[in-house]
């Protein structure tokens, strides 16, 4: 029986083609553990990416709808996302097909600007689901988001020196797959937790 998949939506700036990571991490889920996992591509971006032209992000009302339509008629899957995806993913909980939610870098704030928080998004989150930070991110280090009072669906794993991208400190020594299977084991070991390691 294959895995529930794993929809996959992209941060505000770059696109499943522009970023490595996302690119990485999607090749290690299917290859490494088996889980499908299906790229979720907002419209400014395929524009962007069709153009070549740098777009802002379409308003999040409509980011949303967007994500839900994608995720269609499947029985039952997992939505993801980076940064601003993984903001657009924790607002499909209510979705029946939905059983878990994972946000690689939540924007819990813009950089340097916590009285701006988005913990309002997570509030309403009724599946479960996990947050890996790195413990460098500008949008919300250890220091500010474990003094909240999160949700107690939602999870944070921190990534020791890793910022809003993954990208770790030199004396670290880690290249950016041994990141992405570090990241990817996590989410395969917190799914089995839930039950949902299928």
């Amino acid at each position: 029986m294959s895995k529930l998949p794993l929809y996959l939506a992209h941060g505000a700036g770059a696109g499943h083609q522009s970023s490595d990571f996302l690119r990485a991490f999607a090749d290690t889920l299917t290859q490494q553990h088996a889980r499908p996992v299906v790229p979720v591509t907002f419209d400014y971006m395929k524009e962007q990416e069709r153009t070549g032209k740098k777009r802002p992000p379409s308003k999040f009302v409509s980011l949303v709808p967007e994500f839900a339509a994608q995720i269609g008629t499947e029985k039952a899957l997992i939505v993801a996302g980076k940064s601003m995806g993984g903001r657009v993913a924790t607002q499909l909980s209510e979705q029946e097909n939905v059983k878990a939610i994972v946000c690689l870098g939540f924007p819990f704030h813009p950089p340097g600007k916590p009285e701006k928080h988005r913990l309002a998004f997570l509030d309403a989150v009724s599946v479960p689901c996990l947050i890996i930070q790195g413990t460098r991110d500008p949008f919300g280090k250890p220091e500010w988001v474990n003094e909240q009072t999160l949700n107690e669906k939602i999870e944070v794993q921190w990534f020791e020196g890793a910022d809003h991208d993954f990208k770790t400190l030199k004396k670290q020594k880690l290249s950016t797959d041994e990141v992405v299977n570090n990241i990817s084991a996590s989410i395969e070991a917190w799914l089995a937790r839930h039950g949902l390691d299928y």
